[in-house]
């Protein structure tokens, strides 16, 4: 069943957030336990919304001068 209304959020596990910053899994549980970007809860199993994580991203661009 689907409406205009519906929000349709794209959930990644640690793994996937990990492949997608291309950064360990170990890295990326570090990241979702201190907060780093907004996470979602499904019962005890930790997500994040990909949009959040592209925000993340966004927000955490640098120059670097060489």
């Amino acid at each position: 069943m689907s409406t205009n209304n519906e929000i349709n959020y794209e959930l990644l596990t640690v793994s996937e957030c990990a492949e997608c910053l291309n950064i360990s899994t170990r890295h990326a549980r570090h990241l979702f336990d201190t907060r780093a970007f907004p996470v979602v809860k499904v019962g005890r199993l930790v997500r994040v919304r990909r949009s959040d994580l592209d925000a993340y991203l966004a927000q955490n661009i640098r120059e670097v001068r060489l």
